[in-house]
């Protein structure tokens, strides 16, 4: 159930448990009147005007008269309040005299008392309620006298009222149980909402103190169906997000940190040998114009690696920030890869290492810029070349179309690369251990490059160890739709 609903059910709870409290508190209280105590009416306006002294003088009527006074005695008595209760101001009040249930006497409009086996829900009983009823019993001996004050009229059936009672005394006690049902209604409804709140508010409270003490892969778990819910799905995902972060930024200071150590070191061993050679030359080292010019080619051999050192590590920042033109196009990929293999096969044969095409298609476009495309394919025959370390050596191309990209495979038969180094292969610098210090071996910049060209293209690159020896280098590239082949 969710907050705003349970907050509803309390407000409307708040309202109806009061009125409740109330009709089951008078409902309790009549019962108890009517059942427990007798009471068969009750007077509610209280005690009418003017029935105070006729109450008083039914006392002393009660008292007088059980001293042996005879029916003359009474009948006199009875004469004299005839005509006090003719007056207008004793309206509606009455005095009866019964003796053995027969009534003897009677002053003032007489008024039937009603008795007890009266039924309301009897058929026929229409009674017709104006105001009040006010009965007053007093027994004087053998002889009852019974004071009635009315206001409304009763047909079609009777009763006895056998004591009357005010409800204003009730009152307090009515409003009392109504304050203390109302207030204990309350402190538990209250109480149970405030617990759907603060419950999952500790929850994220906790969450937020564990990621501020660096317990980044804390989760929330909250099952409940409300508005919190959600609160803490977005806790958890800020969270996760929180820890890539961090785990990039980590990964990005230790690819700095590689960054500047292989910079260092690969431009450390040219300018060593730069610098070597020119002192050699300074110093008189290189006596003859053979040894000079010796001197000077290798200077300006390393010089050579400098500089493509440098370029490379300008192009990979400008691709890196994306600030680097590509003249993209649409390339016929099958044809341009046979075009690409014919025009490199002879240039690496006399390198020893044979180039060829065993799988292709054709008319088949990709949107991409050729002479980048050339560039991926030359580092990664580059980097074939360099690592293989048999008499023959060779890198085989395999060009096909799955599902909508186009998927070209450049495979070797080198040692390949350790398993838990592929990953690494397309990082910035990266050679294995043995070739860290051979700067023959390249700078390790080109299959990074590589990768950040084919991203460019909005394709992928990914490496793979082939069973039985030998590194598969796969370009994945989307087929170009809806556009003119160039």
């Amino acid at each position: 159930m969710t907050i705003k609903r349970r907050l509803y059910i309390s407000s409307v709870m708040m309202i109806m448990i009061p009125i409740a409290a109330g009709v089951i508190a008078l409902a309790a209280i009549l019962l108890a009147l009517f059942n427990i105590f007798g009471v068969s009416y009750i007077n509610l306006l209280g005690e009418p005007e003017h029935i105070g002294e006729m109450v008083e003088q039914v006392q002393l009527f009660s008292v007088k008269w059980s001293r042996d006074i005879g029916p003359e005695t009474i009948q006199n008595d009875m004469d004299r309040m005839k005509i006090i209760l003719s007056g207008k101001e004793y309206s509606g009040i009455s005095l009866t005299v019964y003796r053995d249930g027969e009534r003897l006497y009677t002053a003032g409009e007489y008024v039937e008392t009603p008795f007890l086996n009266y039924a309301l829900s009897e058929p026929g009983n229409n009674q017709y309620l104006k105001n009040r009823i006010y009965t007053y019993t007093a027994d004087a001996g053998e002889y009852k006298i019974i004071l009635t004050d009315t206001d409304f009229w009763f047909s079609g059936g009777t009763y006895t009222v056998s004591r009357w009672v005010y409800i204003e005394r009730y009152l307090v006690l009515v409003l009392v149980m109504i304050l203390i049902i109302t207030l204990v209604s309350l402190w538990i409804l209250s109480n149970k909402v405030l617990k759907s709140i603060m419950k999952p508010l500790n929850i994220l409270v906790e969450g937020v103190h564990q990621i501020r003490d660096g317990n980044l892969e804390f989760r929330i778990k909250y099952e409940n169906k409300d508005e919190f819910q959600a609160v803490c799905a977005d806790f958890n995902d800020m969270a996760e997000r929180l820890l890539d972060m961090v785990n990039t930024r980590q990964k990005d200071e230790e690819n700095r940190k590689e960054l500047i150590a292989g910079i260092s070191h690969d431009l450390r061993t040219p300018l060593t040998s730069i610098l070597t050679y020119a002192e050699g030359i300074e110093i008189g080292l290189a006596s003859t114009p053979q040894i000079q010019r010796g001197y000077l080619d290798t200077i300006k051999r390393k010089a050579k690696e400098v500089e493509h050192i440098v370029s490379q590590l300008f192009l990979l920042a400008k691709l890196d920030i994306d600030d680097f033109p590509m003249r993209m196009q649409q390339i016929d990929i099958g044809s341009w890869l046979a075009d690409f293999v014919d025009n490199v096969s002879e240039e690496y044969g006399r390198k020893g290492l044979r180039v060829e095409l065993t799988e292709n298609i054709q008319g088949v476009p990709i949107s991409a810029d050729s002479i980048q495309l050339g560039n991926v394919f030359t580092n990664m025959i580059d980097n074939s070349l360099k690592y293989i370390d048999k008499d023959k050596k060779t890198a085989q191309f395999i060009c096909r179309e799955v599902s909508g990209n186009v998927i070209v495979s450049v495979s070797d038969n080198g040692p390949g690369v350790p398993d838990d180094e592929l990953d690494r292969l397309f990082q910035m610098f990266y050679r294995s251990d043995k070739a860290r210090s051979d700067m023959s071996q390249g700078s390790g910049l080109g299959l990074s490059i590589a990768a950040k060209i084919i991203e460019r293209f909005g394709g992928t690159i990914e490496a793979e160890n082939i069973a039985g020896g030998g590194l598969s280098v796969t370009v994945t590239l989307p087929v170009a739709k809806g556009a003119e082949q160039s």
